[in-house]
């Protein structure tokens, strides 16, 4: 387990020098964009067959399968070495993208949900191993700005994203969107070919085979404090997304505007992670990751206080900032407090904590809504607030 480094970091062009940085960067964009199109396009799509409500079950399908299999497709990886299994998910994801398209509207909803489900499951494992590769790749003091770029590829993916599925549904269709995903899984597949090997050539700095080590009780309490800031995470994106629409509404704006939002808020979250990787913050790491949970929530509050268009804007674009921090801050965190052994395993328990956060924030929105818009915007916002300076104050059990 690493210690915490107190020097000035590393720059990005340093992180980027690294041998095997630009296969590794090309292949973590490329998978990760038809993620982050997966939701509208799913949607779109369902509703080409007749239903939003076909649509909506199978982008859930997606986000589930993928959420709920990606710790245990974390140790399959190890197992059966994790650049083989990047590449064989990449495809097969690829072949079933390539299927929904071709049959999306020939299928059964049954079927066409069941597929979607397919394709989240199979790749659930990539996310967690790219990252443990980045970090078995870097030096200690490159580990910071490289995690920061780790998360502004993400933000830039889901930045992309939205914008991309919206232009090929508008000249097309939306089973162009999907065999666009299906096209860049199959890029992100070759690219993986030119992926460094780990240093450790399949055992962990530690000494311990990297062969499948599962996140057992006591990995998975040093795990814990990461883990919980991943669910509070995931929850308060969730209760963005779900939320903000029924608040334009409510304070008598179009909700197609969330769009427009939203952007604003990964081009911010760009900037912010890109700001936070240039040097290290004051501070314990995992203090840092809850105090910009916080801030993050605590900045959106006026947008779930104040029927106001302008003052909903500023509050979501300025939140961006906070984002890519956090999410840093928490990778950093995780890597910190679990051997090398562990990290794939770790990693993907990480994004199947964020991913089941987003889900519960579905429900929670929802429960709230016949509450009134703006309520059920607040009310899920104070509840990660809370979460969040309860993770900050000082714990006999969480190592910072």
């Amino acid at each position: 387990m690493g210690t915490e480094v107190t020097a000035r970091p590393a720059g990005y062009r340093q992180v980027m020098s690294v041998p095997g940085w630009r296969p590794w960067a090309l292949t973590t964009l490329l998978s990760r964009i038809p993620d982050a199109m997966a939701p509208l396009a799913l949607v779109l799509l369902g509703h080409q067959t007749g239903s939003f409500t076909v649509g909506g079950l199978a982008s859930g399908a997606h986000a589930i399968t993928e959420a709920a299999l990606a710790p245990w497709l974390g140790v399959l990886a190890d197992r059966w070495r994790g650049h083989r299994y990047v590449r064989v998910a990449l495809v097969v994801r690829a072949a079933v993208y390539t299927l929904l398209a071709a049959t999306a509207t020939v299928l059964p909803a049954a079927a066409l949900v069941i597929l979607a489900g397919v394709a989240g499951g199979i790749g659930a494992g990539v996310p967690g191993q790219l990252r443990a590769l980045l970090a078995r790749t870097m030096d200690p003091p490159l580990l910071h700005p490289a995690m920061s770029l780790d998360t502004t590829l993400l933000e830039l993916a889901w930045t992309v994203a939205p914008v991309g599925v919206s232009v090929l549904v508008a000249v097309g269709d939306p089973r162009l969107a999907v065999a666009t995903m299906a096209v860049l899984a199959v890029a992100a597949a070759l690219t993986s070919l030119r992926l460094p090997a780990a240093p450790s050539d399949g055992y962990g700095a530690d000494g311990a085979r990297r062969s499948g080590l599962a996140l057992g009780p006591v990995l998975l309490r040093a795990a814990l404090p990461s883990l919980a800031l991943a669910l509070v995470g995931g929850f308060a994106g969730g209760v963005l997304d779900t939320a903000v629409p029924p608040v334009l509404d409510a304070s008598g704006s179009p909700a197609s505007l969330a769009g427009v939002l939203f952007t604003g808020y990964s081009i911010t979250s760009v900037v912010g992670g890109l700001i936070y990787g240039l040097r290290h913050w004051p501070g314990r790491i995992h203090r840092q990751a809850a105090a910009l949970l916080a801030a993050l929530c605590l900045v959106l509050l006026p947008a779930a206080l104040v029927p106001s268009l302008p003052v909903i804007a500023v509050s979501i674009v300025a939140a961006g900032l906070f984002a890519a921090p956090q999410l840093t801050a928490r990778s950093l965190t995780l890597q910190r407090d679990l051997p090398e052994s562990a990290w794939s395993a770790g990693f993907s328990a990480l994004y199947a904590a964020n991913g089941a956060g987003y889900g519960l924030a579905g429900f929670a929105v929802a429960a709230l809504l016949p509450l009134g818009a703006h309520f059920a915007f607040a009310v899920p916002l104070a509840v990660c607030i809370a979460a969040a300076v309860v993770a900050f104050l000082p714990s006999g059990t969480a190592r910072s």
